[in-house]
């Protein structure tokens, strides 16, 4: 646009100097002063522009949401040309799926030269700047005289937890197109910090007959035949016993054959406050600190929230409520009663607020929960994508059976708690022992 305007007041000027004169001087002097007038218009009109970005507070995954851009403009003056860069993390699906996909940044090498590293360093920073990357959405908005204006950004969600959307390289061109600026965030009113949703998680449906869901029933079983002779009182202090339906594997002396013949099914007989005490879930929220993409490392995030939750689900189903453990967002840990599916899935969004975060942000909170560290429970399952060996040793150095529960991909590194287990979870959901995995 800047060259061709400089071959117009050429043209303009070659016109005045040798076909007509005056003609050629009105000419000069409009393609002159329009320029003028579109750079104050400009400079007037920037100081009255907001942006906003409104995104839905909760969405399911697969189900594409709408982001709100609102442009408003408090001044009669129209408006110029605004352009803005829309990014969405990889919580969605590209919002530019055409763009070539950044090269991963460069690292450095133990024994390479570090000038190297550095000029490699230099044009990645480069091509980030000038390359369009696929969670990137440019747009360029103008509304003329109107006052506000809305604009509409197609999302799809594509893993739980907080997804964010930024409003980045905010600059304003004048009408002809020749000048550009930077805006002012504060002064324009756009947002700095990046608008954030809750894509919720899809909870499976694990089987009642897993390996692990045995195992728990059959070591809070055997604890109960333990320390228990007698019926116990429930919580309402009225004596009797709890049922579930029989499971493949549990103990044929604890059938009720009285009930089960009265309804038609097997049905168990199970301690209820007991069956309380003894079964305690911990989600360790600290990310993993492994060189990988975003994606892998969200696809991990998710196998184990989605994987802990069902089986918590599983848990409440078959009446063995549980306590569910997790870092909030406060940074401290939070342990709650799941006594039925409608808690579980209300307190897996305040849960989810919070989510997976660097391990230096969450360096001053310890390992486990005083809660779980002094409760004399029987067992106790560790969600992680974090299994070193600090983990493994905080486990093992407690008085009660812990199961560290990791993705499939951390197999190999993982370490085992003293007189504990090792479970693995599949991209399925599904939960197999390390040495079936």
């Amino acid at each position: 646009m800047t060259l061709g305007y400089i071959c117009a007041i050429g043209l303009a000027v070659v016109f005045m100097l040798y076909l007509d004169g005056s003609i050629g001087v009105m000419m000069l002097a409009f393609l002159l002063l329009m320029p003028v007038i579109s750079l104050l218009m400009t400079l007037i009109v920037r100081r009255y522009i907001g942006v906003t970005l409104t995104l839905p507070d909760s969405s399911a995954k697969q189900h594409e949401v709408t982001a709100v851009l609102r442009v408003t403009k408090h001044t009669r003056l129209p408006m110029p040309f605004l352009r803005l860069l829309i990014t969405a993390d990889a919580h969605f699906d590209p919002l530019n799926p055409e763009a070539d996909p950044l090269p991963d940044r460069p690292q450095r090498e133990e024994s390479g030269s570090e000038l190297r590293y550095r000029r490699a360093l230099r044009y990645w920073e480069r091509l980030r700047r000038r390359q369009l990357a696929p969670e990137s959405l440019p747009v360029c908005l103008s509304m003329g005289f109107a006052e506000s204006a809305d604009y509409k950004i197609r999302l799809n969600p594509r893993y739980c937890g907080k997804g964010r959307v930024t409003v980045g390289a905010p600059e304003l061109s004048d009408y002809l197109g020749m000048f550009r600026f930077r805006m002012n965030r504060e002064q324009a009113d756009i947002p700095t910090a990046a608008c954030s949703m809750l894509i919720l998680p899809e909870i499976p449906k694990v089987k009642a007959n897993s390996e692990l869901f045995r195992s728990v029933t059959n070591t809070v079983q055997t604890a109960d035949e333990e320390t228990e002779s007698t019926p116990t009182f429930s919580a309402s202090a009225a004596p009797g016993y709890e049922h579930r339906g029989y499971i493949p594997g549990d103990p044929l002396k604890r059938i009720n054959w009285k009930l089960s013949t009265k309804r038609h099914q097997l049905m168990v007989r199970q301690d209820e406050p007991i069956a309380l005490a003894r079964l305690s879930v911990v989600m360790d929220f600290r990310s993993d600190d492994r060189s990988i993409s975003e994606k892998a490392r969200l696809m991990e995030e998710e196998q184990l929230i989605e994987t802990a939750l069902g089986f918590l689900m599983l848990c409440a189903e078959y009446g063995y409520p549980c306590r569910l453990s997790y870092i909030n967002e406060g940074g401290t840990w939070d342990d709650v009663p799941i006594d039925d599916g409608g808690h579980l899935e209300s307190e897996a969004l305040t849960m989810l607020a919070g989510g997976f975060r660097d391990e230096a942000e969450l360096a001053g909170v310890p390992v486990l929960p005083m809660q779980v560290v002094q409760d004399s429970g029987i067992l106790l399952l560790y969600f992680t994508v974090h299994p070193d060996a600090d983990t493994a040793a905080e486990l093992g150095a407690l008085s009660v059976p812990a199961y560290l529960i990791v993705p499939l991909a951390h197999a190999g590194e993982a370490v085992t708690p003293k007189d504990g287990a090792l479970w693995l979870v599949t991209p399925e959901r599904e939960l197999v022992a390390a040495n079936e995995g």
